[in-house]
């Protein structure tokens, strides 16, 4: 009985432990400083007693703790360089987004405000290069061009008096099977004509362009978009200037790989290969450039791509949007004006920003406000947007010496806030010039430093008094923790004065046991991070209590919506809301409803359709979404209750007639794919129906029913009347009187002739 409340002691002081402090774990002033979840002050003090790592929150305001003061670091922000707003006009430097330098001093845990300002300025240089498929099916295209061209200035001129216009086209690489040079004119790329601002060139290079030819679908636009943003002196693109690049085609595109049929099997190097104006013979050395390629050059040289093509072939273009920062999709109609959809396009880039931020470390977290890296903040005419940036360190990094850094700043601009971050995860104690090495304050078998030693190898101790592995059961009380009578919490060894944990314990009394964190799932943080100190430090992108929150921004693959527009976002998933009938849609995006059906089949039509003709891994490039499991199905299969699970329909009618069924799930556990596309491998055929036998049926039932009413209406009417009769008949006859009219005069009158009577 004895030992049984020894035991219920200890657990209940490991308890009341495990909800104090964790800062008088730490025994070097960097690891207390260090430590994200406390704000934890150290003591240096040379006849300092107890523990020296304390969090400053227990610390009355009059503490007579330490001697000196403690090392309590605060962040320390300097703006090197914060030029005004200029827009440029005389020739200066023009200046939209300020500040443009930060250095940041700051220890892990505490956040750090700053400020960031964004003012367009006036006639803000534009670069606007027109990227053509010169084969000959978009020759009616062309044409349109050429009837704009000196309209797309004017109109642009207006918005920006410093403008400049380019073009240039592709076909396709000069080599079979894909093109035959003999027959038809073929090229990857040729520069008609760099950025310049004399419309009368323009117009001549649109109109002095041969049209060409290819035998397959695909073009070669991804070599002419590699070449139009890496070739920055031959096309002519100015440092600071909004770069617009407008490709315009009726067919979809060739990318990484197709180039090996053509004898181009080096990867594309994302160089200049420019021959005069043309690129030649190294197109068909280097291979297209993949997806990847063309965003990092995008984003890198800060384009803004408008893709321009048909609508059948939106569902390549369309899927662009999400995996090259910047693109955008506008649809291609015959005759329809270019020039008002390059000025709509020009106005939403100036009169919104999107702040993204570049090389941010493991170790930082930075928030907006207003958050203007999901979605575009507005911007009004002539004013300034404030955005207000929170930068918190998590941890220390593993090279404590290394100066973080990283950007931000509008897409589609040259201009960037760069912030250098120096995370104090070492005190000014600890530096050599400070230390004090084999100091016999250390039995000169240490390096004296804040206060402590630390010790050489084989030795230990506070003052590194003990040799080797010696036991020195003296100063037992020393690993004892408050209220404690057990050393080391009865898990380690007392040592020299201090604990030894085992493998599974920690603490500076081994008093956190490593496997009590909250686990969710049965796995120790969810198997998500690791547990120190009895609490979870979470691997990056997971958060809450025993990281089983994912940084999830709740929205279904493909959709744009949190929750579905549904819901809301808690802990990484989505809580559903009634909507306006009081119904509420459940399932792992509040999707799971008949209301909803059509908008998430709308959604997932294209990459379904993707799936039923290639293979899933050229879908998954085009549409950036690796995380899909895809079942193809037949007609007999996808009802089978394999797929119960899979309860919306979704049917998508194809231009011919005919119909792909698909069904869809989201999967709520965390280890399997987070879309389940079950499609069917035959397509549906539409039902034709012979409208004449359906509107000679119509006709005929409205007559027949028509005629049948009226027959016995009339049935009906002679009852009535028959019945009328016959009753009027027997009333007259019991009251006796004559029944006949005494006015009636019978129809027929005979006469007489008595001159004709015999005699």
């Amino acid at each position: 009985m004895h030992f049984l409340y020894q035991i219920i002691l200890v657990l209940c002081c490991f308890t009341l432990i495990s909800c104090e402090s964790n800062c008088h774990n730490f025994d070097t002033c960097g690891g207390c400083i260090g430590y994200a979840f406390d704000r934890c002050v150290w003591c240096a003090a040379k006849n300092h007693s107890g523990r020296r790592c304390q969090s400053k929150s227990t610390l009355p305001a009059n503490a007579t703790w330490c001697d000196e003061a403690v090392y309590d670091p605060e962040f320390n922000k300097d703006i090197v360089s914060d030029e005004n707003f200029n827009t440029g006009q005389d020739g200066t430097k023009t200046i939209q987004f300020r500040p443009q330098n930060i250095k940041i001093k700051v220890r892990p845990g505490v956040p750090v405000d700053f400020m960031m300002s964004y003012k367009p300025a006036t006639d803000y240089p534009l670069d606007l290069y027109y990227l053509m498929d010169y084969s000959k099916t978009m020759q009616v295209h062309a044409t349109t061009l050429m009837e704009q061209g000196y309209k797309i200035y004017k109109e642009l001129y207006k918005l920006t008096n410093n403008v400049r216009l380019g073009i240039g086209s592709f076909i396709e690489k000069p080599a079979l099977p894909y093109a035959d040079i003999s027959v038809a004119e073929s090229y990857s790329f040729k520069n008609h004509l760099s950025l310049t601002d004399n419309m009368t060139l323009f117009e001549r290079a649109i109109n002095g362009t041969p049209f060409g030819s290819n035998y397959d679908d695909p073009e070669a636009g991804f070599d002419a978009l590699m070449q139009a943003m890496v070739c920055i002196k031959e096309i002519g693109w100015r440092e600071n200037s909004r770069r617009i690049i407008v490709l315009s085609t009726d067919s979809t595109y060739h990318s990484a790989g197709d180039g090996k049929f053509v004898g181009a099997v080096l990867k594309n190097d994302m160089q200049c290969h420019l021959d005069g104006n043309i690129y030649g013979d190294m197109s068909l050395k280097f291979d297209y450039p993949s997806v990847g390629q063309i965003n990092n050059i995008a984003t890198k040289n800060n384009f803004k791509i408008i893709f321009a093509v048909e609508k059948k072939v939106m569902r390549d273009y369309k899927a662009l949007e999400t995996k090259i920062q910047g693109s955008k999709y506008v649809e291609l109609k015959t005759g329809s004006k270019i020039v008002d959809m390059i000025k709509k396009e020009y106005l939403e880039l100036v009169r919104t920003i999107t702040l993204d931020a570049y090389n941010i470390p493991s170790v930082m977290e930075l928030n907006y406000e207003p958050d203007c890296s999901s979605g575009a903040c507005n911007v009004e005419h002539n004013k300034t947007l404030n955005i207000k940036g929170t930068l918190t360190v998590r941890s220390c990094p593993e090279n404590k010496d290394v100066t973080q850094s990283l950007m931000i700043g509008p897409l589609s601009l040259n201009e960037k806030l760069n912030i250098e971050v120096e995370i104090d995860c070492e005190c000014e104690c600890e530096k050599a010039k400070n230390r004090e090495e084999n100091s016999k304050l250390c039995s000169e078998n240490g390096t004296y430093q804040c206060g402590v030693c630390k010790c050489n190898e084989n030795r230990s101790g506070d003052i590194c008094q003990c040799v080797g592995n010696s036991l020195d059961t003296g100063d037992r009380n020393k690993c004892k923790a408050k209220n404690d009578i057990f050393p080391c919490s009865m898990f380690g060894t007392c040592r020299c004065g201090k604990c030894e944990c085992p493998k599974g314990f920690s603490g500076a009394y081994c008093e956190f046991n490593d496997n009590a964190c909250p686990s969710p799932g049965g796995l120790i943080c969810a198997g998500h991070g690791n547990c120190s100190f009895g609490r979870c430090i979470c691997e990056p992108h997971w958060t809450g209590e025993g990281c089983k929150c994912p940084e999830n921004n709740c929205m279904a693959p493909y959709s744009q919506e949190i929750c579905s527009g549904n819901g809301d976002c808690v802990c990484g998933e989505c809580k559903c809301k009634p909507m306006a009938n009081n119904n509420i849609c459940s399932g792992k995006f509040c999707d799971d409803c008949e209301e909803l059906a059509a908008k998430r089949c709308k959604e997932l039509e294209e990459y379904a359709y993707c799936n039923y003709n290639a293979n899933k891994t050229i879908c998954d490039e085009t549409f950036n979404h690796t995380d899909t499991e895809v079942i193809l199905v037949n007609k007999t299969e996808i009802y089978s209750a394999d797929w119960y699970m899979a309860k919306m329909w979704c049917r998508k009618y194809l231009d011919d007639g005919r119909i792909l069924v698909f069904k869809y799930h989201y999967p709520n556990s965390t280890t399997t794919s987070s879309l389940l596309l079950i499609i069917q491998n035959e397509l549906d055929m539409k039902s034709h129906v012979n409208l004449w036998i359906a509107g000679g049926s119509v006709l005929g039932s409205v007559l027949l029913i028509g005629l049948a009413t009226v027959l016995i209406w009339k049935v009906l009417i002679d009852m009535y009347d028959r019945r009328e009769y016959q009753n009027f008949i027997k009333s007259s006859a019991a009251a006796g009187y004559n029944v006949e009219n005494a006015v009636y005069s019978p129809p027929i009158v005979t006469y007489r002739n008595p001159m004709c009577e015999s005699k």
